[in-house]
């Protein structure tokens, strides 16, 4: 019985010894920092209860791990819905988007364009920012604004205030029609 015992121990204790050996052995590195996430060329459309929202084509977005900020490469055949029926077409060089608040910057060319609308209106800056929360849209660099006249009006920099109507514009250069 004394043997079996110390078998049984000697058994154990090599058990024991090998598990310790073998636990180090394939073992993972661990994963990296940099847990962004990346699409490569596609489509992206949002949808609000009723209708939709914006569709959209971009050649990449880089997200964080959490995907609340969105870093969008070369957006182009943008539209954006009101009341479910295309409002205005956008092109734009890169857009970094916070997905929580609904803010968004822009930077590089931009174009947006009304749809359907006689004179078709269009605007080209090269920065754009939304702030979502005041519901403001700030153009601060060279924006020119074709509204069928016959030369387009420039500004140095415009906000628009979208819940009261209230334009800013400073440094404007060319036709201006108020009704």
């Amino acid at each position: 019985m004394n043997r079996t015992i110390g078998i049984a121990i000697v058994a154990a204790l090599g058990f024991l010894g090998y598990g310790i050996y073998n636990a180090g052995r394939d073992e993972r590195p661990p994963p990296l920092a940099n847990t962004n996430i990346q699409f490569s060329k596609g489509h992206a459309s949002g949808q609000r209860v009723k209708f939709r929202s914006w569709s959209a084509d971009y050649d990449k977005i880089v997200s964080n791990a959490d995907q609340t900020i969105l870093d969008v490469q070369n957006v182009r055949n943008a539209t954006i819905f009101k009341n479910g029926k295309p409002y205005m077409h956008v092109r734009a060089a890169h857009l970094t988007v916070n997905t929580i608040t609904h803010d968004f910057a822009e930077t590089g060319p931009m174009h947006a364009e009304t749809v359907g609308s006689t004179p078709a209106r269009s605007f080209d800056t090269d920065s754009a920012v939304w702030n979502d929360a005041l519901q403001t849209l700030t153009l601060a660099k060279h924006v020119v604004i074709h509204s069928g006249a016959d030369d387009p009006l420039t500004v140095g920099s415009l906000t628009l205030d979208i819940k009261t109507g209230a334009v800013d514009i400073r440094d404007i250069e060319g036709p201006v029609r108020i009704k």
